[in-house]
């Protein structure tokens, strides 16, 4: 696990006046470890280390760590994908496992209509493919 993330996490929550407590730096550790989990990856994955943890906790801890800017959540078929990142990227959703794959932001162009920068003042553009990744469908071709 990458201490200068951490760190830089840490840092970002107190700037934002937020507290770093228990609970936050336990799930910013899960996120650093798991690629993209739901509220309840995280839940579960921490039941060994921490028994009394409730589910609440989890999804409240993660909501307060989105508010301060921390934690990004991906709406994703009626439930959230967090993850922890520095620079905005985009993403490919497998419609056949679930996953959620980053993609760099020079992979792909978004140009935008002149008058839709004019009309809404966009900041930022975030694209999310869906399809079937390379793993599923080695996984399907080898089945036949």
């Amino acid at each position: 696990m990458d201490g200068n993330i951490i760190d830089t996490v840490m840092a970002r929550i107190k700037e934002r006046g937020g507290r770093v407590t228990v609970q936050r730096l336990a799930i910013i550790n899960v996120l650093m470890r798991l690629d993209h989990p739901t509220a309840e990856e995280i839940y579960h994955f921490m039941q060994d280390d921490f028994p009394t943890l409730s589910f609440t906790t989890v999804y409240n801890t993660l909501k307060s760590l989105k508010e301060l800017g921390v934690v990004h959540e991906h709406y994703q078929d009626e439930r959230s994908r967090f993850e922890i990142t520095e620079k905005p990227h985009h993403h490919f959703h497998c419609m056949k496992c679930d996953k959620l794959v980053d993609i760099e932001p020079d992979k792909i162009s978004v140009d935008l209509d002149p008058d839709i920068k004019a009309a809404f003042s966009p900041l930022e553009s975030k694209v999310i493919l869906e399809g079937i990744c390379q793993s599923c469908r080695e996984h399907e071709s080898g089945e036949s």
